[in-house]
């Protein structure tokens, strides 16, 4: 009997180390090319230095994140299977919709935020408002044309709750993601967009496109000129951002050590600057801090989806 507990011990320990070499899998829930995903796959790649394993990127697309983020929370505990989850897929879709098949917060576990990223208003660079204050005097006068990146997307949310922030209005025109608005508000079609700064801030920075306002609580580092909304509308502050989710019911230790992976990985110098180059800010957020943070985001834009009355079913 001592033999073979002794040849079962060897058998797990082998297996184990055999899982420790094996890669690990990263599930993105938006598309490559994304915000999401360049944040994401600048992640993995420290991960893979900090864990001493490879880390596979896998975009599974869907259902806003969540086809992706599921599939996180039904993978086995063991941190062979992690994903890299946007702050709308863990604190705005579950107030959306009511057919989904897993409660984002409920069955994930919280490792650590990475680094978040302001929306930019956005208007064309010609015949456009000034300011963000001209923009708001504009759209209280008469109804303009607004684009989105799609209907119950956050940046939708952003703008609409910009816009009640500051008694004005709007005529939503919702596309199927950020690139596709960007030449509607290049040739004037569009009076103002909020979206993704990876996909709003190269047309920003030749000079075909006018960046009003940024949306995060302080003004970016990149842009320092550019004034944050709160400035105009007080108290407002909106910012999406990805954190390092893992399954339901891993252990504690393999936690600890995964976190303590993300948040040298924010801290690196040289992702810092790529963050930057990117217009986002690292974070470096523990699992204690993330798991508070979601609590606080969900009770903020719970409020803000049943305002707006968009739902995703």
């Amino acid at each position: 009997m001592k033999r073979l507990l002794a040849l079962l011990l060897c058998a797990c320990l082998a297996a184990g180390a055999a899982r420790a070499g094996e890669p690990v899998r990263l599930l993105i829930g938006l598309a490559p090319g994304s915000a999401v995903d360049q944040m994401g796959r600048l992640l993995a790649d420290g991960l893979a230095d900090e864990l001493g394993r490879p880390v596979v990127v896998e975009n599974r697309t869907g259902a806003r994140g969540n086809v992706a983020a599921e599939a996180v929370a039904r993978a086995n505990p063991d941190g062979s299977v992690l994903g890299v989850v946007s702050a709308a897929t863990l604190v705005l879709n579950r107030h959306l919709s009511r057919r989904m098949g897993y409660d984002p917060q409920a069955d994930l576990t919280p490792i650590s935020r990475f680094a978040a990223q302001p929306f930019l208003v956005l208007v064309p660079p010609r015949d456009g408002p000034r300011d963000l204050g001209e923009l708001i005097e504009n759209l209280k006068g008469k109804t303009g044309t607004c684009g989105t990146p799609g209907a119950g997307t956050q940046a939708h949310l952003v703008l609409d709750m910009l816009l009640r922030s500051a008694g004005a209005r709007c005529d939503f025109v919702h596309y199927r993601n950020n690139a596709s608005a960007i030449p509607d508000l290049l040739d004037g079609s569009l009076q103002v967009y909020v979206g993704s700064a990876v996909i709003g801030l190269p047309w920003v920075q030749e000079g075909r496109a006018r960046l009003l306002a940024v949306t995060s609580r302080v003004r970016s580092t990149l842009f320092p000129e550019a004034p944050t909304v709160g400035e105009t509308v007080p108290g407002f502050e909106a910012e999406t951002w990805i954190a390092l989710m893992g399954p339901r019911g891993m252990e504690e230790a393999l936690v600890a050590r995964i976190e303590a992976a993300a948040i040298a990985v924010a801290r690196d110098v040289a992702v810092v600057n790529r963050l930057r180059a990117m217009f986002a800010e690292p974070v470096g957020e523990g699992r204690t801090e993330l798991a508070a943070t979601i609590r606080a985001q969900d009770s903020i834009w719970g409020p803000v989806a049943r305002a707006a009355g968009v739902t995703a079913d």
